[in-house]
């Protein structure tokens, strides 16, 4: 995972000062991956590095750092040190941020800093910034000579929810947590919406869709869950005469059938009509709106990981 600026600046923003644990390496068994990172302050803390001892231990020690404003890099055996069942090894830096920091990484697309008490900046950072600059390079953060090179995420992906009923509720729910996502979610009355407050969801009323798809970003990626089939199919009617990355349908094969046969009556193309997936998510999970919600949200993320990977692969052979 690389530094997601949008929470960062956040976190900070709320909260003063943080101090910021990095899963800087690990081997074996362990609670979270590479990349993952934890923030802490006097009185809360944001994210998870995998709860249990190591992270207890984590935020005890992150809380120190937020006094000496020292980085700190400590590794942790999980299973001889700690008595994590886990069993493997975890490597951590713990780096102290302020609204300074804030400041200074607007804008950046790397942020590269010392892990030790080393001023000058070795050949082989410079060189693999330099790079970075003018190749396509793949990577969230790399250790190099005791210096630490992580990607600054900035942009965010737009989601698009048209729907705030059970489903629309259940996905929200998994997706919001995820990084690197704008949500906005969209319905016809604001009494539809559950008590639910997060920073990076945006509630809109409607009461055309037009009103906002005009709006909304090329990047953006739509599912369309709504109370009625005549509100989704002006939906997939609008967003096919705009810009957009993907949208998904709620329903069966009929349904979309239906629809098809419909949008090609407005003027839209076929092979513009097939860029809206219906149905959505996997049907083996069941009818459950939580069930339903695990499948959409299971099938976008392998969806959205094959495309990363192809345009990695675009990218190399170009």
């Amino acid at each position: 995972m690389a530094l997601d600026y949008s929470t960062f600046k956040t976190v900070i923003e709320n909260n003063g000062p943080v101090a910021r644990v990095l899963i800087l390496e690990t081997k074996g068994s362990t609670p979270r991956g590479l990349g993952t990172e934890m923030y802490v302050w006097a009185n809360g803390t944001h994210g998870t590095i995998g709860g249990g001892t190591l992270e207890f231990e984590a935020i005890k020690a992150a809380r120190k750092i937020l006094e000496t404003k020292k980085t700190k890099l400590r590794s942790y055996p999980l299973g001889p040190e700690l008595g994590q069942c886990c069993g493997g090894f975890v490597k951590l830096v713990t780096e102290y941020y302020d609204e300074k920091d804030v400041s200074n990484l607007k804008d950046q697309t790397l942020n590269v800093r010392s892990l030790s008490s080393t001023t000058e900046t070795p050949k082989t950072v410079a060189q693999f910034v330099r790079n970075y600059k003018t190749e396509t390079i793949d990577f969230d953060h790399k250790l190099s000579e005791d210096w630490l090179i992580e990607k600054v995420i900035a942009a965010k992906v737009p989601i698009w929810i048209w729907g705030a009923g059970h489903v629309g509720s259940a996905i929200l729910s998994l997706m919001a947590p995820l990084p690197n996502l704008d949500i906005y979610w969209l319905d016809t009355e604001s009494s539809r919406f559950p008590d639910l407050e997060l920073s990076n969801v945006y509630k809109i009323v409607y009461e055309t869709p037009e009103q906002f798809i005009k709006r909304a970003q090329p990047t953006a990626e739509h599912l369309i869950l709504t109370y009625s089939h005549k509100i989704d199919l002006e939906i997939c009617d609008k967003i096919l005469k705009h810009d957009f990355q993907w949208a998904g349908l709620i329903g069966s094969k009929t349904k979309f059938t239906r629809f098809k046969k419909k949008l090609l009556s407005f003027g839209h193309s076929k092979d513009k009509i097939d860029r809206i997936q219906c149905p959505i998510g996997y049907k083996k999970y069941g009818k459950h709106p939580q069930q339903i919600a695990l499948g959409v949200v299971v099938n976008w993320m392998e969806r959205n990981h094959q495309m990363q990977k192809g345009l990695i692969l675009d990218q190399k052979i170009a």
